[in-house]
């Protein structure tokens, strides 16, 4: 599924005494073609591309020898710049505004502070960034799931105490479950900022789910 994005791995600019189709049959640098397959990788990450578009792109830019190859990575899926839609040649000259590799880290950033503001404000934090977040982002699902999960904990914590009332068992139930349920907050965020897409093992208990989660 191709869809439209607001960056490419390039940088802006023409050289003046270059004609389009030179300039796009030049040879690539390494670090052009790394840059394209960073912005491949943030691309699937966050879930703009399946994983046999992500391979099929992928794998044309690592053949790619000429800037026009390399285009052909990004084809139908990077927004040109003016002077790309001149020649019709897409990502010939595109224009930048956040560089791919920044608003990937970004997003996990904000991903991971979905899930650990769950720990002090319950499902404040995970909301607030699910609402300031773009529909299908990365952030935004794993705030839906930091929501979900918050719910899904503050099920099990009254199921605790009222166990824990019934059968006298005093306050260490509740405890043990706190501490848990703290440990799976920390690791839920650290595979947010590795870009990983993980459910919290509280879902096994009880898979609710009242934000959508895609």
């Amino acid at each position: 599924m191709s869809s439209q994005a607001s960056g490419s791995p390039y940088g802006t600019g023409v050289p003046g005494h270059a004609s389009a189709s030179g300039f796009l049959d030049a040879a690539i640098t390494e670090d052009q073609r790394t840059r394209t397959e960073d912005f491949l990788k943030g691309a699937y990450v966050h879930g703009r591309m399946g994983s046999d578009e992500f391979n099929r792109r992928i794998d044309l830019a690592l053949r790619a020898r000429t800037r026009r190859e390399l285009n052909a990575s990004l084809a139908g899926f990077s927004r040109a710049g003016v002077a790309s839609r001149a020649v019709d040649q897409l990502g010939a000259y595109p224009s930048v505004v956040v560089p791919q590799v920044v608003r990937t880290r970004a997003s996990r950033g904000a991903a991971a502070a979905a899930h650990w503001s769950g720990a002090f404000s319950w499902i404040l934090g995970p909301a607030a960034v699910y609402a300031l977040s773009k529909p299908h982002s990365y952030p935004r699902r794993e705030a839906a799931k930091a929501f979900n999960t918050q719910i899904v904990m503050a099920i099990i914590s009254g199921v605790v105490i009222g166990l824990s009332v019934g059968f006298g068992l005093g306050w260490i139930p509740f405890a043990l479950w706190s501490g848990l349920a703290l440990v799976a907050i920390v690791v839920s965020g650290l595979h947010a900022i590795d870009g990983q897409e993980r459910r919290n093992p509280v879902h096994r208990v009880l898979p609710l789910r009242i934000l959508d989660e895609n």
